[in-house]
């Protein structure tokens, strides 16, 4: 019995350069890309039941690298740390659908209580969801980000790890010991707080020592586990290059000695734009990082050669809903350019991720396929999800507008 092959035909990106015409042929049965060739023929999309559809780009499946799944409509670490779980999973489910629907079909999410569980349902076939590479619980230091006695100092450290959404650990061992919890529950990539945040209150300062970042970067690397570093601020950045971890996330504060040394050490730029540029004229405090950090950071990071991975950092609140995950590109595009972004959001981001099968478009590859109706490389606002006219999911059309 011979495999199903579906055959496309249309302009393509795919994950790395363009063609005006190619043919891509997906086996269906195996989910993977059997061949991707240049065509003589016109952009077209080939459907024996549907008529053709002129001026198709194809693209790998998008990927967010930096999604939390809250559950919780709203921002506030009160939230995300007391509301039922039964609530936050309901909620969640129905947020991955919309980021698939999107065009994303993979995500890491970087510090929840329930992307693992769903993590395992998704594998399974029980949600309709993106792959999700769950960090499970991200890893803080007692009193750090996550920690509710910023909201009630008053708050005993029982109750407060009982609720959290981290592990909170102080030491080499501690650390190492968060891993292992997370590694116990099916984590997938390990999430650490180098430096606090704008979530908690109060001013940016360093959280975790060099030594127990090398610790965690070490006990996860130990079994395969990329480490992702919440780094505020240049000395942050610093210490978590020297610990070794593989991505830094938000990145607020690069300079060009950290870029410098994060080019030598092959580690990639995750800088969540889409988390701040709402948040422009809340506070004179915030509005001084994030302009650098819109203005000035992620070029610097360009210019020296480090690879931008994208990551929204969307937690599915109302304000910045899941769904609408494309934004992270058009600012991305602003400063880099459309083909740059795209690239951020595919082979890049699987590289960054240690997805060697995904975010191309390759013979060989799992076959994550978008078609969106015009070209992005000239308008990335295209990429929006009521434009995303076609999903496919490991070799499965999950959704079909053509």
């Amino acid at each position: 019995m011979t495999n199903k092959i579906l055959r496309f035909r249309g302009r393509l990106f795919d994950g790395e350069k363009v063609l005006e015409n190619a043919e891509i042929l997906v086996d269906s049965e195996t989910g993977k890309f059997a061949a991707v060739e240049e065509s003589k023929n016109k952009s077209e999309l080939v459907n024996e039941k549907k008529p053709i559809v002129e001026n198709i780009t194809f693209l790998p499946g998008l990927i967010d690298a930096h999604i939390h799944f809250m559950g919780t409509g709203t921002y506030s670490v009160q939230d995300w740390s007391l509301t039922s779980d039964v609530i936050l999973t309901i909620n969640s489910i129905n947020d991955a659908k919309k980021i698939l629907m999107g065009g994303f079909t993979t995500v890491r999410t970087l510090g929840d209580k329930v992307s693992a569980d769903m993590s395992k349902a998704e594998r399974k076939g029980l949600i309709l969801s993106p792959r999700i590479i769950s960090a499970h619980y991200s890893l803080a230091e007692t009193g750090g980000d996550d920690d509710l006695k910023q909201l009630n100092s008053e708050l005993p450290i029982d109750c407060a790890r009982q609720v959290a959404y981290s592990y909170f650990c102080d030491g080499p061992w501690e650390c190492r010991k968060a891993v292992r919890l997370n590694l116990r529950k099916g984590a997938e990539v390990t999430k650490i707080y180098s430096s606090s945040s704008f979530a908690g209150g109060g001013k940016v300062k360093d959280e975790l020592t060099v030594e127990e970042i090398s610790a965690i970067s070490d006990e996860s690397h130990r079994v395969g586990l990329k480490v992702a570093s919440h780094a505020y601020g240049e000395s942050a950045i610093l210490n978590s290059i020297e610990g070794n971890v593989d991505t830094i996330e938000h990145g607020l504060g690069l300079t060009d000695d950290a870029a410098e040394k994060m080019v030598k050490k092959k580690m990639f730029y995750v800088p969540t734009l889409a988390a701040y540029v709402s948040l422009i004229g809340e506070d004179p405090y915030k509005d001084q990082w994030i302009k650098r950090h819109l203005e000035k950071e992620v070029k610097l990071a360009f210019d020296n050669g480090i690879k931008i991975v994208t990551g929204t950092d969307y937690v599915g609140s109302v304000k910045e809903p899941h769904g609408q995950n494309y934004k992270e590109l058009v600012y991305l595009s602003e400063i880099i350019g459309a083909e740059n972004s795209l690239q951020a959001a595919t082979s890049n981001a699987a590289d960054a991720l240690g997805l060697n099968d995904r975010g191309r478009i390759k013979k060989n590859y799992v076959a994550d396929l978008i078609a969106v109706k015009g070209n992005p490389l000239e308008n990335i606002e295209l990429l929006n999800p009521d434009n995303v006219l076609f999903v496919m999911k490991e070799g499965k059309i999950v959704k079909n507008l053509l």
